[in-house]
């Protein structure tokens, strides 16, 4: 059972930030070294002090990046820079955006959910992790004692039931509206009423909860969890720490976005590759085009017009490298029926990521699961001219671009009880750190509605 709880949020005083777009940030993944420095000199109080501490020269285990986040974190609660809202409540949460021109809302809500094993099946993964984030966010976790950034999960309310209640509860102003600095307009509403919070409660219980992205930090949340129960052994089962603060979405949503995980490699074993050997094994299960012309560097659109024209359930992908060369791989007749069928489960066989991990990195090009738990092996982007760029500049040997994975191909594969590999979605856009955050004091406890 699925239990999905108000609770009295941490955020940001607008006495003292009168503009969140100054302080809120995206997720620490996804913060680039030049960006966190652009962060931190936005505002002194600016979130990525808190979720991505610098690294100082004689740092030790007393005096480290983690521990100067705690302080930092309870200096702005002392100065009430960070306040708490005095009572429980769901926060209903509107997010407006663009892609490719088309604007989008996604809805959802911010709580508090209670955490579960993934062998409960109450909460379910859909893709693998990397091991060092999680080590680097347990201390973080434990240093700090605070959630700082909402896990992304999707819940399946076809008739969506829990946002028309919220609507219905929620008060005529929201406690924050503004504009980020991505250019996307985020607004939140604190709902309140006892009732609103009961009937959203009691939808939720029956639902499995599926995990879009923040699969490192539900882990980590069940590292500190079993870390704390073994603290406090005597604490009740609604103890604060058994629960993980989520932004939840409904999966059914038109709105829903979810765009390419492409894949860049480099590293020393990917600098043995040569261009005539994999082009060779390629053409084993994939009718191998080449894109470039007269030796000219293919463009972004050109390369994305490419992947769009081959359309679900065909597979292919493009490759770039080689001194910025271009190939369309699309499968040959017959490999999925006949190889991938024996090898995995049909919801995985689906799957253009898959097929790139296991007949590609594994098969072709020989990389062993060390080699792929590796982040300075593998990169990702959503962006062609991101990756274009990463090549040019000599970062990555090999990209692999690719179509996006559906919401429904998440759905499948993960009430399968299966994973698809690290970094197989980018649901977009990411959920922004800073709007609401929770605290986990070991002794407060989650009031159920």
């Amino acid at each position: 059972m699925s239990q999905v709880a108000p609770f009295r949020a941490l955020h940001y005083n607008s006495a003292k930030v009168p503009h969140p777009e100054e302080v809120v940030t995206p997720p620490y993944d996804v913060i680039r070294p030049a960006e966190r420095e652009a962060f931190a000199a936005r505002h002194p109080n600016n979130m990525v002090r808190l979720i991505l501490p610098q690294v100082l020269p004689g740092d030790d285990f007393l005096q480290n990046r983690y521990t100067r986040a705690a302080t930092t974190f309870r200096r702005w609660l002392n100065e009430e820079v960070l306040i708490r809202d005095k009572e429980p409540a769901y926060y209903y949460w509107e997010t407006e955006f663009q892609v490719a021109g088309r604007k989008y809302t996604r809805t959802g809500l911010a709580a508090m959910v209670r955490l579960e094993p993934f062998s409960s099946g109450v909460i379910r993964p859909h893709e693998q992790t990397f091991s060092a984030p999680k080590a680097d966010r347990l201390e973080l976790f434990k240093q700090t004692q605070a959630h700082f950034s909402p896990i992304f999960s999707l819940y399946p309310d076809p008739e969506d039931v829990v946002l028309a209640e919220l609507r219905r509860g929620r008060p005529q102003e929201p406690m924050m509206a503004f504009e980020d600095s991505e250019g996307m307009f985020q607004r939140v509403f604190r709902v309140t009423d006892p009732s609103c919070l009961r009937e959203v409660c009691k939808s939720f219980e029956e639902m499995t909860l599926f995990i879009a992205d923040g699969h490192h930090r539900y882990e980590t949340a069940l590292n500190y969890q079993k870390w704390l129960r073994e603290r406090y052994p005597k604490a009740p089962a609604n103890a604060v720490f058994n629960y993980m603060l989520m932004y939840l979405s409904n999966m059914y949503d038109p709105e829903l976005v979810i765009l390419p995980a492409h894949r860049l490699l480099a590293g020393p074993r990917v600098k043995k590759v040569e261009e005539a050997a994999l082009l060779r094994r390629l053409a084993e299960y994939f009718e191998v085009t080449p894109l470039s012309t007269g030796g000219s560097v293919p463009g972004a659109g050109f390369l994305q017009e490419s992947l769009a024209a081959v359309v679900a359930p065909e597979t292919a992908f493009v490759l770039v490298g080689f001194g910025m060369q271009a190939w369309r791989l699309k499968f040959r007749e017959g490999v999925r029926q006949n190889l991938l069928a024996r090898e995995m489960h049909p919801a995985l066989a689906q799957l253009d990521v898959v097929v790139l991990n296991y007949l590609i990195f594994d098969k072709v090009l020989g990389l062993n699961p060390q080699d792929q738990d590796d982040q300075q092996t593998f990169k990702f982007t959503s962006k062609i001219p991101e990756a274009l760029d990463l090549l040019s500049r000599r970062e990555a040997k090999l990209a692999f671009l690719l179509n996006p994975t559906k919401v429904e191909q998440v759905q499948e594969v993960a009430s399968s009880g299966l994973t698809m590999p690290r970094k197989s979605t980018y649901f977009y856009p990411k959920v922004k750190d800073g709007i609401v955050l929770s605290p986990l004091n070991p002794g407060e406890e989650i009031a159920i509605p």
